[in-house]
């Protein structure tokens, strides 16, 4: 039994889960009761140590020697004073070397514990992925079927009617081209088929068992670490005084019983354990083909003509893919082989020394890791392989006479035309980084549109003029109408236009950001980015499509192009291809219908200009600035041009939190200039700086009622947040800033969430420990109430006058005070109905914590007693 063969289902999963959790708490209430006994011990200790210095002020030297009873309890004193001093040696290790010891073993469960939820996620997606690609293709190919049998009709009534001419060979290309697409799509089902049988089966029986077994390796070892925790507490607390005999037996006899190989081999397994998944059995839907008529077969890769560029460039694809990945294997294969050895070094030294054991329980932890690693790669190397064995196979068995695709012998001379046209000289030079094929084909692509475009416009030209007329009020934003067409006109023809000035141009915005304006199917933009591995600049349009769709906008000698003709600037390129309606690329089928232009927060870089410095943020500097918009006075947050795309999101993150909230305990929001590098976010400038900063330099000259009515402007504030389910993450006196009359707003929202409840996986690295809830730091789970917690810090820092909070501890000594019960005491002046707000607001149980709505009426009731 074991966690490969047995925990490969959901229930089992979701088992693994609660138990890991449960650990972690358990290992959470073993910490709090350990400062508990550390405080008793040195309580304990001290009234012992006051009973044996009392006894030694007695002097019976004279009669010690005579007196058994002198003696008995000479002996209890002597006695005595060896316990205390052994007690105070116990409580000194279990202080420090035990409680770092067991703080590093929940760091290491709660690790362990979100490293296998995301592997495990990663796994199941992948799989996912694959069958998806399955039905998208069977979709897909009912599609092309029907189209294939819609042009198929077409052509043969055109035959019958002794039709000839234009008309003719443009129904026998539409044809070609859907034949085409058809056996494309064809070979895509195939190769789907056969990769997610090869996919699951790498899946069922090496992948996921492989990385259950890791799993159940790595919380063996941690199991062995609980255990060594456990014995530690036992070794500094067994006094073995005849009273605790019978209690230290028991703890002993439980600790011996823990055997880490057993610990989940037995009851747990048995309990939860589910049966292995069983594989699926992927067949090509022969129903598919029930009314084709052509040259496909069922389970065959069509290798024809048509396709045989195609499949030879997917082969090549997939010849590079394992050559990386057998390098990586070859690299990996020797450093498991040498963790092996070192393996079996370290079980024959633990035979004869004990000490060994931990150090062999990381070694084997690490080698099952790697070895997982290995077997992730050979099972992807043995699905490539397959898909690569099929194309190999079936394109050596045609070898150099390539069988042709169509049955009739017009498309055959038919498709030599398209031939020779596309064997012709390209207009414009290659992109760099695209191979032959993918140049062929976008020329032969741009050639069929501007051939098709010519005719139409032949035949009306009219159409041309009067659509222009009507699209110029989308493209050209919300400044011009139907009435000011000609206007609009001459500046969509003015190729030197800024492209700035387009409002559906969005600058910097990321991704993320960019799709959340795309509500509707054919919704667009245009935004910049930059090329990951160069580094250079890139345009991208955006397009709202069964999704969201991105295009590089590609650039070459002929100027701005999709696959279809090129345009000397990116405007012309957008008008055309939203002019014509047809689709951005072949594959996507997206079609542009309506631009997104700029919202009213949008600003212009231009219009923003930075005087002063005044502070640093999170993710770049902060100065005081000009908004040339009614010449106003600002602050402004600039974003680094060289973040990464996700902390871009997380910078534009407070930005778009702000945005929503209008209120006079809250810093206003203006906008988002994010036309170009660097990002900023505008915000209103408030002269008096941060609150922090205000209390240490005016916090004496202010009186009791003044320093509680900043309190209360910050409880409105947070009071209105709460309402909005937002929580702010990160109160603090630093995070405020004082405005006109003292006025407090709560400011910095660079961590907050618009949720009722949110839970943290990253770690407490950027955790404000001494302001955070002890919920929050246990669990990694916030709600207003832990807000609520950050509130009662804040206050006391406006009484302290802006001191630090916990002074003289360390973080971890803060936590586990407060853990134990500790409460900072008042500062000095504070009025004693503020400072029990205060308690209360610090409850640890959060079901007696007031929300912000009592506690801003309570302060108000106290700034009028004051």
């Amino acid at each position: 039994m074991g966690f490969g063969t047995d925990f490969q289902g959901k229930e089992s999963h979701e088992s693994l889960l609660r138990i890991q959790d449960c650990e972690i708490r358990v290992l959470d209430n073993i910490k709090r009761c350990l400062a508990v006994r550390i405080d008793s011990d040195k309580k304990y200790a001290a009234s012992l140590n006051t009973i044996v210095q009392s006894a030694q002020k007695l002097d019976t030297n004279e009669f010690q020697a005579h007196s058994s009873v002198f003696k008995g309890w000479d002996t209890i004193v002597r006695q005595t004073d060896r316990f205390v001093k052994l007690l105070k040696q116990n409580v000194e290790e279990m202080s420090s070397k035990m409680m770092e010891k067991l703080t590093d073993l929940i760091n290491e469960k709660k690790a362990s514990r979100r490293h296998y939820q995301e592997e495990r996620s990663k796994l199941d997606l992948e799989f996912s992925k694959v069958q998806e690609d399955v039905n998208k293709y069977k979709q897909e190919y009912s599609k092309c079927l029907q189209r294939v049998s819609q042009d198929q009709s077409k052509f043969k009534d055109l035959q019958a009617k002794g039709k000839t001419g234009a008309k003719l060979e443009d129904v026998k290309k539409k044809l070609q081209r859907s034949t085409a697409s058809l056996h494309r799509v064809h070979n895509d089902y195939v190769l789907s088929l056969r990769e997610v049988m090869a996919h699951q089966t790498c899946y069922l029986t090496q992948s996921l068992p492989t990385f259950l077994d890791t799993q159940q390796t790595t919380q063996e070892a941690l199991v062995y670490q609980c255990k060594d925790v456990l014995a530690q507490y036992h070794r500094l607390t067994n006094f073995t005084n005849e009273d605790f005999t019978g209690v230290f037996t028991t703890i002993e006899d439980s600790i011996e019983n823990i055997v880490p190989e057993k610990e989940y081999s037995d009851k747990f397994i048995s309990e939860f354990r589910s049966d292995p998944i069983e594989a699926t059995t992927f067949e090509f839907d022969s129903g598919l083909l029930d009314d084709y008529q052509g040259t496909l077969v069922e389970k065959n890769l069509a290798v024809d003509d048509l396709t045989h560029d195609t499949l030879k460039a997917r082969l090549a694809s997939l010849e590079d893919d394992l050559a990386s990945l057998q390098k990586s294997l070859k690299d990996k294969e020797p450093k498991v082989k040498d963790m092996d050895d070192q393996l079996a070094d370290l079980k024959e030294k633990s035979k004869t020394d004990v000490l060994v054991k931990p150090e062999l329980a990381k070694q084997k932890r690490d080698r099952d890791k790697a070895f997982y690693e290995l077997t992730v790669i050979t099972a992807k190397v043995a699905t490539l392989q397959e898909t690569a064995t099929t194309l190999m196979n079936d394109l050596d068995a045609v070898g150099d006479d390539i069988p042709s695709a169509m049955l009739d012998s017009s498309m055959v001379a038919d498709r030599q035309s398209i031939s020779d046209l596309s064997s012709s000289p390209p207009t414009s030079s290659p992109l760099p980084g695209v191979s032959k094929l993918k140049n062929l084909k976008r020329h032969m692509t741009g050639v069929l549109q501007r051939r098709q475009g010519q005719d139409k416009e032949e035949r009306e030209p009219e159409k041309v003029h009067s659509y222009e007329e009507q699209s110029l009020d989308h493209l050209n934003g919300p400044g011009l109408s139907s009435t000011n067409s000609d206007t609009g006109a001459e500046a969509l023809a003015d190729p030197s236009r800024p492209l700035e000035e387009e409002e559906w141009f969005h600058g910097v915005l990321p991704r993320e950001e960019v799709q959340r304006l795309l509500s509707n199917d054919g919704d667009f933009l245009v935004r910049e980015s930059k090329n990951r591995k160069t580094n250079e600049t890139q345009y991208v349009l955006s397009v709202g499509w069964q999704g969201y769709k991105h295009f590089i906008i590609q650039y070459g000698e002929g100027g701005w192009r999709f696959e279809g003709p090129s345009f000397p600037t990116i405007h012309e390129l957008v008008k055309y291809q939203h002019k014509i309606g047809t689709d951005v690329t072949s594959k996507s089928r997206a079609i542009l219908k309506k631009p997104i232009l700029r919202e009213q927060w949008q600003l212009k870089n231009d219009d923003i200009a930075l005087e002063m410095k005044i502070g640093n943020g999170n993710f770049g500097e902060v100065y005081r600035g000009i908004y040339k918009s009614g010449n106003q006075t600002v602050a402004v947050k600039t974003c680094k041009d060289t973040l990464s795309e996700d902390q871009r999101k997380k910078f534009l993150m407070e930005g778009r939190i702000l945005k929503q909230y209008d209120h006079p305990n809250i810093v206003r929001f203006i906008g988002i200039a994010a036309q170009r590098q660097p990002v900023m976010i505008v915000m209103e400038y408030v002269a008096g700086g941060a609150l922090l900063s205000y209390l240490r330099k005016q916090g004496k000259h202010q009186t009791k009622k003044q320093l509680t009515q900043m309190c209360e402007d910050a409880s409105k504030g947070m009071a209105y947040l709460e309402s909005k389910s937002c929580i702010h993450r990160d109160l603090a006196a630093r995070n405020c800033l004082v405005g006109d009359s003292n006025v407090v707003k709560i400011s910095d929202f660079g961590m907050s969430r618009e949720e009722e409840e949110y839970t943290v996986s990253e770690g407490l690295k950027q955790i404000p420990i001494k302001w955070t809830a002890p919920e929050a730091l246990l669990y990694g789970k916030y709600t207003s109430l832990c807000d609520v917690w950050s509130f009662g810090i804040l206050m006391w820092e406006v009484f302290a006058f802006g001191q630090t909070p916990y002074s003289g501890m360390s973080n971890n000594q803060a936590r586990e005070r407060v853990d134990g019960g500790y409460r900072m005491p008042p500062p000095e002046g504070t009025p004693e109905s503020v400072y029990k707000l205060m308690l209360r607001i610090w409850e640890y149980d959060t079901a007696k914590r007031p929300h912000f709505a009592e506690i801003m009426k309570e302060l108000s009731s106290i700034i009028k007693k004051l």
